[in-house]
């Protein structure tokens, strides 16, 4: 069984089939830069799948700058930049917060991310 830390990391890597069964079914995914909260599993594997889609187009370097977790919450935080063609496309300082359930499913997603799009 994997812990809440590995279930996490998994997630916030795109790795969303991976972690599919360790979503509750009433999972809530706030993403405050969209201005975006999904609503139940289905809603957020929906989205998941056109997140994929996007990395399957780009070239991402993730770095994971650190990992806090206490009791039942997880956040993890890095930066990442997606390039296209051999430019780039964006860059994110981001941030996910998640809690988990006594099941460890995840319960709640809050995503801050701080885009900068390069200059052109």
């Amino acid at each position: 069984m994997k812990t809440n830390k590995e279930i996490a990391t998994l997630f916030s890597n795109g790795k969303f089939k991976e972690v599919a069964d360790n979503l509750a079914g009433d999972i809530e995914w706030n993403i405050y830069e969209n201005d975006m909260s999904l609503k139940g599993k289905e809603a957020v594997l929906e989205f998941c799948k056109k997140i994929a889609e996007y990395f399957e187009s780009v070239t991402t370097k993730f770095e994971m700058s650190g990992i806090v977790e206490e009791n039942s919450k997880v956040s993890i935080y890095g930066y990442a930049e997606f390039i296209k063609e051999g430019k780039t496309v964006s860059k994110v300082n981001s941030c996910d917060v998640y809690e988990f359930d006594d099941s460890s499913k995840i319960k709640n997603i809050f995503s801050y991310c701080n885009t900068c799009k390069p200059i052109e």
